[in-house]
């Protein structure tokens, strides 16, 4: 087996995300695979961005080149202050609901075939305060581990 690209860890949690927030639960707008600069006004959003790597040999193993892969994917939750129709109760409640259909997704796919074998939390989350295209957001920032042996 190839080693594994993080590209095709976090596109595949990309789509998994998209399939539950965006198309059936429509509790976001979009599912972003990449860093993206400006939402042009959406909300709320999930940005899905690689964070690290580390593939250790595993010298014991009876096949060489077998090698333990952790990938960091760090998911970013945006979900605007208040709008129009959208009030600063409304942008926390719909935050908290983000994070845990996120929580139910990892739940739902511990393992993917020929992606990961386990995938989970890495740290606490960490929520703040950031303007992004002259517009503030509430911005919670999750950072995930995604292990597999590969080789």
């Amino acid at each position: 087996m190839a080693q594994p690209n993080r590209e095709t860890v976090r596109d595949q949690l990309a789509t998994l995300l998209t399939a539950q927030l965006v198309t059936t639960d429509k509790t976001v707008k979009a599912v972003y695979n990449y860093r993206i600069g400006d939402f042009q006004g959406l909300s709320p959003v999930v940005v899905v961005s690689s964070g690290g790597s580390n593939r250790e040999q595993i010298s014991a193993m009876p096949q060489p080149g077998v090698r333990n892969a952790v990938f960091l994917l760090t998911v970013h939750v945006f979900v605007r202050y208040a709008a129009t129709s959208w009030t600063e109760a409304q942008a926390e409640d719909r935050l908290d609901l983000i994070e845990k259909t996120i929580v139910d997704v990892l739940d739902a796919n511990p393992r993917v075939t020929n992606v990961w074998q386990a995938i989970d939390y890495q740290a606490d989350s960490v929520r703040d305060d950031v303007v992004i295209g002259g517009k503030d957001y509430i911005r919670e920032t999750i950072q995930l581990g995604v292990a597999g042996l590969y080789g």
